[in-house]
């Protein structure tokens, strides 16, 4: 099925911080989400998602797997004691935490003031807890930057930091939204790759490994010049990366994100209906194809493995397969 979609005038809502995510511990897989002032845990099994009841989570804002599960209230960092089912902070950051990224030996912090488009006064944050805490500031993501979004990525077999910025730049001298790429060794960030806009400017990105080949593919929510958004699909090269695919305008195309090595897209059908799409490769290209059922947010899914993603919303955990 071919993605059909209608015009529609966007207004830009701006990135939110997963509120779903999967991982292991004690030998058994788990899901988590955020459902008010609630996390519903789920026991992922040969038949799907098991409930496993309800913790309390009031004030919590997002949530990331590592060695158990992280979560963030206000400029507490938390992680869940499992058996007993409650939260127990790890430490404090500077400022409110907006995004976790776990990494190995740590995680990368995003702390600001939640604003749109972009946070006010956001900083990243290297921060370890074993063997104790310790909060560290990624020097090389600076004030004028105005990061807004972070992922893991891989190019030339190296893992680098792709930072989301926002700021004026020596080819574009008004602020916008760029993408940053940094090599990460020894707990230090060094400047790889400070792209300014894409080939269009872009709304939102993802990174994703989309052909298993071990290559993190930068797939972008781009503005085209009929005023409209279209999608495009980097590759990474050895400065930066290269055009691979785009489209143009698709009409009703609102948000994206990756989840694990799957990428979502959401929007408006023909008839005004709220519809999910994910980007589905092809031998020569790619293609959105619809699925059966709409989340209430992209942040409310998680990837459950390398084809299925899952969330909870209405009461109950919701799983699809990717086509």
């Amino acid at each position: 099925m071919v993605l059909v979609l209608t015009l529609l005038l966007l207004a830009f809502a701006g990135w939110a911080a997963p509120q779903a995510t999967c991982w292991e511990e004690d030998g058994i897989r788990w899901c988590a989400a955020l459902d008010g002032a609630q996390l519903r845990l789920g026991r992922v099994t040969a038949a799907g998602i098991e409930d496993a009841g309800p913790v309390p989570a009031e004030g919590i804002t997002t949530i990331a797997a590592s060695t158990g599960l992280l979560g963030a209230r206000g400029k507490s960092l938390l992680r869940l004691d499992l058996p007993a089912k409650r939260w127990a902070e790890i430490g404090t950051l500077p400022a409110p935490i907006l995004q976790l990224l776990p990494g190995e030996g740590g995680a990368m912090v995003l702390t600001g003031t939640a604003e749109q488009p972009v946070p006010d006064q956001s900083a990243v944050w290297w921060v370890q807890w074993t063997p104790v805490f310790a909060v560290t500031r990624v020097e090389a993501i600076g004030d004028n930057d105005h990061p807004w979004q972070l992922w893991w990525a891989t190019v030339d077999g190296e893992q680098r930091l792709a930072a989301a910025t926002h700021r004026a730049t020596y080819y574009a001298r008004f602020p916008h939204h760029c993408m940053f790429l940094y090599a990460w060794k020894d707990g230090k960030a060094t400047p790889c790759w400070l792209g300014s806009r894409l080939s269009r400017p872009y709304r939102e990105a993802a990174h994703a490994d989309l052909r298993a080949d071990g290559r993190t593919r930068l797939i972008a929510l781009e503005e085209t010049r009929d005023g409209g958004l279209g999608l495009s699909v980097y590759t990474p090269a050895q400065f930066g990366y290269t055009s691979e695919w785009r489209t143009e305008s698709l009409p009703g195309l609102e948000r994206i994100a990756a989840r694990g090595t799957i990428v979502i897209c959401t929007g408006n059908d023909d008839a005004g209906n709220a519809r999910t799409w994910i980007l589905q490769v092809k031998a020569d290209g790619y293609e959105l194809v619809p699925l059966p059922e709409t989340p209430p947010s992209l942040n409310a899914v998680t990837a459950l493995d390398a084809t299925s993603i899952a969330g909870w919303w209405e009461g109950a955990w919701h799983i699809f397969t990717a086509p």
